[in-house]
């Protein structure tokens, strides 16, 4: 029962800040570490953000070689400042430990999917992946697809999906005006399975009839075979930008690879109804997402150009795609979730 006097035992004098590890995130993938920094500076909590080096300039001849020898080491010294004063790293992406396994400081590890999903099989990239993974005081994963590669080398691996945070996004808009919109929101390429989504807009455009556009990205080595089939494609924007075009869609769809991952999520949380063949197992039955199985794109465009003609079952399935995303990808709870992993690491 709360106190007599109706205060709050469990409320922070004013002034003071949380207790726990001071925390830097190093690197990002797909915003993921932006969306749990903004809701961790919210609670005042004391993590920080280095990003990833990026030499965009040549590294062929003396002067290339020498320029991105110079700045990889002005970036190892920023960092071993940033440790020094920290008491744990949190790494973002498996390759990354290529580059802070020269910094002595505990650190936990995200790994993102193309790390541990490709990189762990290649030779070039083994050893580095997998002993950034065993030397992790925790290890954690942002897509359920990618638990059977982790395992095996961390049993104690963490799911803690994409977080997407509702009041950081456009609210969602009227689609009932002009011709429809259906976006592919991911790049064309072999890691999205862009072969599955290629026939699936080709389907989707033998459909149309004139009646709605199809409209996909201009980014991945497919890109030019999705604009052969119909794809009208709108070049790669800011994610402000993205966010705005996807928000005005009347249909999203997903990646053909099986799972949920940003643009995915993202699309969900605008409110704009998905369509995305998932992994058997991977995810609730229950899903508000509209499905085919994988291996049928014929029946997944028949589905989309069916339910384009019904506003109240895409309003509906938009609404509750909102709500599922606010349940279980708050970022609040990841927040949470990682003070207890950082203060279990940080022991």
């Amino acid at each position: 029962m709360p106190p007599a006097d109706g205060t709050d035992p469990t409320a922070r004098p004013a002034g003071t800040t949380p207790s726990g590890p001071k925390v830097v995130h190093v690197n990002d993938c797909a915003f993921y570490a932006q969306r749990i920094l903004a809701k961790a500076s919210e609670q005042e909590l004391p993590w920080s953000f280095y990003p990833r080096a990026v030499a965009n300039y040549p590294l062929t001849g003396l002067n290339g070689r020498a320029r991105y020898a110079l700045d990889g080491a002005a970036w190892l010294g920023g960092l071993a400042r940033r440790a020094v004063s920290s008491d744990l790293l949190h790494i973002h992406s498996g390759g990354v430990t290529q580059h802070t396994r020269f910094i002595p400081k505990t650190y936990v590890l995200t790994l993102h999917g193309t790390d541990i999903r490709t990189l762990q099989y290649d030779e070039r990239w083994r050893n580095t992946i997998l002993r950034g993974v065993r030397n992790a005081a925790a290890v954690m994963y942002t897509t359920p697809d990618l638990r059977e590669h982790i395992l095996p080398h961390r049993p104690d691996a963490v799911y803690l999906p994409v977080s997407i945070d509702l009041t950081k996004l456009p609210l969602p808009v009227s689609r009932e005006q002009g011709r429809a919109r259906v976006f592919f929101v991911s790049r064309w390429d072999d890691s999205k399975n862009a072969a599955g989504q290629l026939e699936t807009a080709r389907q989707l455009v033998l459909r149309s009839g004139g009646t709605f556009d199809v409209y996909g990205l201009d980014w991945g080595p497919m890109a030019g075979e999705a604009e052969k089939a119909g794809v009208k494609l709108v070049p790669r924007m800011s994610h402000s930008d993205y966010l705005d075009f996807l928000n005005a869609s009347n249909i999203a769809v997903g990646q053909a690879a099986g799972i949920l991952a940003a643009s995915e999520l993202e699309a969900m949380a605008l409110g704009v109804p998905l369509y995305i063949s998932l992994t058997p197992g991977l995810y609730p039955d229950d899903i508000p997402v509209g499905r085919e199985p994988a291996e049928s794109p014929a029946a997944m465009a028949e589905l989309i150009a069916a339910e384009l003609k019904d506003q109240d079952v895409l309003e509906r399935r938009g609404a509750q795609g909102r709500q599922w995303i606010a349940e279980h990808h708050d970022p609040a709870r990841a927040v949470e979730r990682l003070r207890e992993i950082y203060a279990a690491a940080s022991r």
